[in-house]
């Protein structure tokens, strides 16, 4: 049977494209270093980056520090979200090719790098954020407890991070250079063991979720960008709607904490 030809309309939508990383975010999967230069962002994970950044924003102080942001394509959001009420903006990463791209990228703001669990040498902040570093490391507590000493009392630790071990893949462990996927509760003890008192961690993206274990599972290397993209144009605008529901699985967990305040 000869196969149904697509419309017109579709054809641009699901065309081939080059690979790119499945809802490729801050800090989650790796670039050689050789690339950084000629990076550029593809578009195909437009919605999936507005969302988490919609999402973080409501929490978001007057100071940011934006922990691993690689290519910043969260705090630039933002920065276009907060407006003026974002008075201050830090970004660190461990790569030197990642902090002069930002460094370019963000005139305004305060630029340096850090390897994680070290402690940045900067003025105290309101707001810490890390989107998909945590699972990346092998002592996330000692990396908290370190950043929280750059948090005023009464600040914020706002965490995104990769959700559920049952949806861990060949793609997560040799592309994202991932170690590990969360649970809320195992990110909630992981922010309690750092000295933090946990205001929420929830799962997040319930059909992403379930989009990850049926498609992105089963792939070891880059996914066919034009899963990528329906999962951009498709998934992640349905999915939005499922947060304000109290779910037991997602996609990603989404954790607030806090520092205790000055006594």
């Amino acid at each position: 049977m000869a196969p149904i030809p697509l419309p017109d309309s579709l054809r641009p939508f699901l065309e081939k494209r080059e690979p790119v990383m499945p809802t490729a975010g801050d800090g989650d999967g790796h670039l050689d270093s050789a690339m950084i230069s000629s990076w550029k962002p593809s578009g195909d994970a437009d919605r999936y980056r507005a969302y988490q950044a919609k999402t973080v924003a409501p929490y978001v102080g007057r100071s940011l520090l934006d922990v691993s942001a690689q290519t910043g394509e969260v705090s630039a959001r933002l920065v276009e979200l907060l407006g003026a009420k974002l008075e201050r903006l830090v970004l660190t990463d461990q790569i030197q090719g990642w902090v002069e791209r930002l460094q370019r990228r963000f005139r305004e703001a305060e630029v340096l790098r850090l390897n994680l669990p070290g402690r940045p040498d900067i003025a105290p902040v309101d707001t810490v954020l890390l989107v998909n570093v945590l699972g990346h490391l092998t002592d996330d507590v000692a990396a908290v407890k370190a950043l929280a000493k750059v948090i005023v009392p009464g600040g914020r630790l706002i965490v995104w991070e990769a959700g559920y071990p049952k949806l861990f893949s060949a793609f997560d462990r040799e592309e994202a250079g991932r170690r590990l996927r969360y649970t809320p509760q195992d990110l909630a003890g992981t922010l309690r063991r750092a000295g933090l008192n946990v205001e929420f961690s929830r799962p997040v993206n319930l059909l992403g979720g379930l989009f990850n274990r049926v498609m992105v599972g089963r792939t070891t290397g880059y996914a066919d960008p034009r899963l990528v993209r329906l999962y951009d144009r498709l998934v992640v605008p349905l999915s939005r709607p499922f947060d304000r529901l109290p779910l037991r699985f997602g996609q990603n967990v989404f954790a607030v904490a806090t520092v205790a305040p000055a006594e």
